[in-house]
């Protein structure tokens, strides 16, 4: 009976697996909500729109980065303006009004939203999965197996904004990169 269960769980978790692939190779959305700046169409719900307000903040951001502030900078001009982070946005627009995670930007998330594509219409999807329907531990999948649609949705980054945005980015990643190194001294024992 355990031999049986196992296998109609790997089935049922390929079964899954297929159906996800199949919808992301069609250009639709895997996700149950749409990414911080869209919203879903309410007559078709595998179509996102530019949620305006939320959009303004992205592209505030693009321009922060594009002027050549750091995410952590980033996150403390957007705090100080009172600007809620995305997840808070989302529960009080589309969800029940509260949620568990923090008001406040994190360095993580404006580095997240400078880095992803979708900002420029193009759906990249099926980047990460997990191991296997046993073992829930998130992996990266290569790019051979990504699946991307340019002009799925509505751009809110000019193509242009995007590429200056990624020359900032490789351009601080050079600079921390390019470090002086330092020899180890030892201190003289008295």
């Amino acid at each position: 009976l355990n031999i049986m269960n196992e296998w109609y769980l790997r089935d049922q978790s390929k079964k899954v697996s297929a159906a996800y692939r199949v919808k992301g190779k069609a250009g639709k959305p895997t996700t149950n909500n749409a990414i911080y700046g869209y919203k879903k169409d309410p007559e078709d719900k595998d179509h996102w729109l530019v949620d305006e307000e939320a959009a303004a903040v992205v592209r505030e951001i693009y321009r922060m980065r594009y002027s050549g502030m750091a995410y952590g900078k980033i996150a403390a001009a957007l705090n100080k303006k009172g600007i809620l982070s995305p997840r808070w946005y989302w529960a009080i627009h589309y969800g029940n009004g509260s949620c568990k995670c923090s008001k406040l930007w994190a360095y993580a998330t404006v580095k997240n939203i400078l880095n992803d594509a979708v900002y420029t219409g193009t759906l990249t999807q099926n980047c990460t999965g997990t191991r296997s329907y046993k073992d829930k531990t998130s992996i990266q999948k290569p790019e051979s197996e990504w699946i991307s649609h340019e002009d799925a949705h509505e751009a809110i980054i000019s193509p242009e904004t995007w590429d200056a945005v990624q020359e900032q980015n490789q351009l601080a990643k050079l600079r921390s990169t390019d470090t002086v190194s330092y020899t180890h001294l030892t201190l003289p024992t008295t």
